[in-house]
């Protein structure tokens, strides 16, 4: 991911960014160590112009390396990632053909941050400066179908990027196989799949790391169906709804209760269907990103934070409806005075 150059240039980089980050720290005047903490990620953009000079390029690959970081950091920490947009937004004006930024940050955004629109603008932009690079019409199109697939309008939206990134001439064989099967039948869980297997053949550890746990999510969702399909034929077979998953095995529709490698457990919710904590935690973070994301846009637009989250809707932020707690019978907690959901 990172090219030669930064390995050519260390200690250009090092005294670039230490001006950087010490002009940073006597304009700006910081006073509290979490905002300081941050903002080491995000020197000002007027420093950047000055300081790189003939570098930009080379500052671009470093930044590079601290907002993975700082993306990896957040995945195993509050899972904001507030200043990601930010962060990748910055490095592609440093460097404006760094096509790798554009790929894994449009990535980041949709698959961590929620925030598929800001995704699907990066890539975009991506395109117009790399319009040689498969990478970035692909990415718009999983976003389209694993961010976007409960729209109607998704899979042609999808299927139009996809043959995009095949006419570059470029696209490996398996992005013409995942047109051909948005073309069949829309199983929008093997191309998922797919996707992720593609990302855990990539050098940098951390998406390798995400991608391996994305797939682990796939399996326990496909182990999911299975014990639904379980709780049919008990329900078929005793005449009234397994109460626990202890109730299938005691029935003996399954040996055991199957495992979870993340150390999440498998229940039966009270509508009847079969979860996994470790799959509806991962929604939860989604679903709280993309909320938080909305009420970042509504206070700038409207200079204040919402008084509650149906705002968002009437305001148009958001669609028609509020997405549901991923949780049955729990709902969101929102603190009006600080913008915090819980």
């Amino acid at each position: 991911m990172l090219r030669r150059r930064l390995i050519i240039a260390p200690l250009c980089v090092a005294l670039a960014f230490a001006g950087i980050v010490t002009a940073q720290r006597q304009i700006d005047g910081m006073k509290q160590k979490a905002f300081y903490d941050e903002l080491l990620y995000l020197p000002n953009e007027n420093l950047l112009n000055h300081f790189t000079a003939g570098m930009s390029s080379i500052i671009a690959d470093f930044l590079w390396i601290r907002c993975i970081h700082y993306t990896a950091q957040h995945f195993k920490g509050d899972g904001k990632f507030t200043w990601l947009n930010h962060m990748c937004n910055m490095i592609t004006r440093l460097d404006p053909y760094f096509a790798a930024v554009y790929r894994y940050g449009g990535i980041f955004l949709a698959a961590l941050k929620a925030d598929d629109d800001a995704s699907i603008d990066l890539l975009k932009r991506g395109m117009i400066r790399n319009p040689d690079a498969w990478e970035l019409p692909y990415e718009i199109a999983m976003t389209y179908l694993l961010n976007r697939g409960d729209q109607p309008d998704s899979p042609i939206h999808a299927a139009r990027y996809l043959a995009m990134a095949v006419e570059t001439g470029k696209a490996p064989a398996f992005v013409a196989d995942v047109a051909s099967s948005l073309q069949g039948a829309h199983n929008l869980t093997d191309i998922e799949r797919a996707m992720w297997e593609k990302t855990r053949t990539n050098e940098d550890p951390f998406l390798r790391d995400l991608a391996e746990r994305k797939l682990v999510e796939l399996d326990l969702r496909g182990v999911c169906a299975t014990l639904d399909r379980a709780i049919l034929a008990y329900t078929a077979r005793f005449n009234r709804p397994p109460r626990t998953l202890e109730d299938l095995v005691a029935g003996r529709v399954i040996d055991q209760i199957p495992a979870d490698p993340f150390g999440g457990t498998f229940f039966i919710d009270p509508t009847g269907a079969a979860q996994n904590t470790t799959v509806l935690d991962s929604r939860v973070e989604r679903t709280r990103n993309a909320l938080r994301t909305a009420i970042n846009a509504y206070n700038k637009t409207q200079g204040h934070l919402p008084s509650s989250l149906q705002d968002l809707v009437t305001a148009h932020i958001m669609d028609a409806a509020l997405p549901p707690h991923p949780y049955t019978n729990r709902t969101w907690q929102y603190d009006p005075a600080t913008g915090e959901i819980n």
